[in-house]
């Protein structure tokens, strides 16, 4: 059985974004996914959106209280976590880490375990408080999407008062 390799972290994929949908959160947060996107309720701090309704193709959006730097909170590699890669890339003037990888029998699907292809992204709010993307799902393509979705989220300038 092929597998796909991980996408590294860094440069985002050249995926369009322009038609995409630009959803709006009331911190002052704003970022674009393309259509079939749906929002979850998750009843937590937390927002979740999943691909055409399938809760193994997803993308989320929360919220670190925090003053360390975006770089100091992301995740380690541990035994399973292959392909990861990371870089510091700009929004603006704000610092985001962007980390990518694939876990290893990270999911489990229709009678067989298969790989996930991870993202996980952080950026400053504010002095205190720091955003973060991660997405995880089956298909390497839900991956490219949550990679450029990262690129594509802009900040009120009020949040960061």
């Amino acid at each position: 059985m092929h597998l796909d390799q991980a996408r590294p972290a860094c440069p985002a994929p050249a995926l369009r974004t322009d038609r995409w949908v630009t959803i709006q959160d009331s911190s002052g947060v704003a970022f674009r996914l393309p259509p079939g996107y749906q929002e979850h309720p998750t009843g937590t701090g937390m927002r979740e959106w999943f691909l055409d309704g399938d809760n193994q193709r997803y993308i989320a959006l929360g919220f670190i209280a925090s003053s360390n730097p975006p770089a100091s909170l992301g995740r380690l590699v541990s035994p399973g976590m292959e392909e990861m890669t990371q870089c510091i890339d700009s929004l603006g003037s704000r610092e985001v880490l962007v980390q990518s990888y694939r876990t290893r029998g990270g999911t489990f699907r229709n009678g067989q375990r298969l790989d996930r292809y991870d993202v996980f992204a952080v950026v400053p709010l504010r002095a205190d408080l720091r955003l973060y993307l991660m997405s995880g799902s089956y298909q390497r393509a839900t991956q490219d999407v949550a990679l450029a979705a990262v690129r594509t989220i802009t900040i009120n300038p009020t949040t960061s008062r």
